[in-house]
């Protein structure tokens, strides 16, 4: 009996047993354990990529900032009372020369849109080798046989959820015509001149998801054990809290 059910049961893919981006939210710590037989770079690095650039696509035409401005026009509903900016009725507008279409354009908007754009995707791109190279490197110092690849893959896979964080907030961003707010954090509650405004902000939802895959990755991947792990999550954590202070300094 035991060998007609050993015979009839379906035979696991071969590619079923790589660490699977697509399955990571609902399983990370199967992902994490495959990584270290077969770790995976490229396609889930491909996939983080679009998602920001995906992201970064949403408010060029939309948006406060975006490449036309879709404000330049604006009326209450009655046609008798329709405005266009700066206090023109339309049976006023009707008789002025028709603007081209290239004269609402927000060229400034667009180039810096390009130059932040190329920062993000090049943070994004070059954030997980290094941090795994730190990570490696504390590897090292424990006498970790784990190689470099397996902790490569480990930080790509856990940026997967800050990919999708960051296109959230560009969509509901671009929705809503802000720019800058951070709907995933509580800060959004309060005022940037808050005495707590920083440490809020460090609460970002995607963020903290991000610190824990990075502790379970290393518990899972890299063999740590869980203080060292959590300890290496908090370290994280207390960076992103400093850079958030330095912001609001600067600010």
């Amino acid at each position: 009996m035991e060998q007609f059910k050993e015979a009839h049961q379906p035979e696991e893919f071969a590619f079923s047993k790589k660490p699977n981006i697509f399955a990571f939210l609902f399983n990370p710590s199967k992902q994490f354990v495959r990584m270290k037989v077969e770790p995976s770079v490229g396609f889930p690095m491909f996939i983080i990529l679009c998602l920001v650039l995906l992201g970064l696509l949403f408010p060029v035409f939309t948006g406060q900032g975006g490449l036309i401005d879709l404000d330049a026009v604006a009326y209450d509903g009655d046609m008798d009372g329709m405005m266009m900016e700066e206090g023109i009725y339309m049976e006023d507008a009707m008789y002025e020369e028709e603007a081209p279409l290239f004269a609402s354009f927000n060229i400034d908007g667009l180039v810096s849109g390009i130059i932040i754009g190329m920062i993000m995707l090049v943070a994004y791109a070059a954030g997980p080798p290094l941090l795994a190279l730190i990570l490696f490197a504390i590897s090292k110092m424990q006498n970790n046989q784990t190689p470099y690849k397996a902790i490569y893959s480990m930080t790509v896979f856990a940026t997967l959820v800050s990919a999708i964080g960051f296109l959230y907030l560009m969509i509901v961003n671009a929705a809503n015509g802000t720019y800058g707010y951070i709907y995933t954090a509580p800060s959004v509650f309060v005022n940037e001149t808050h005495p707590f405004y920083s440490l809020l902000q460090s609460l970002e939802i995607s963020t903290l998801a991000f610190v824990a895959f990075i502790s379970l990755g290393l518990i899972k991947t890299a063999n740590f054990k869980k203080f060292p792990a959590i300890a290496i999550g908090a370290g994280i954590f207390a960076l992103v809290l400093i850079v958030n202070l330095l912001g609001g300094l600067l600010r």
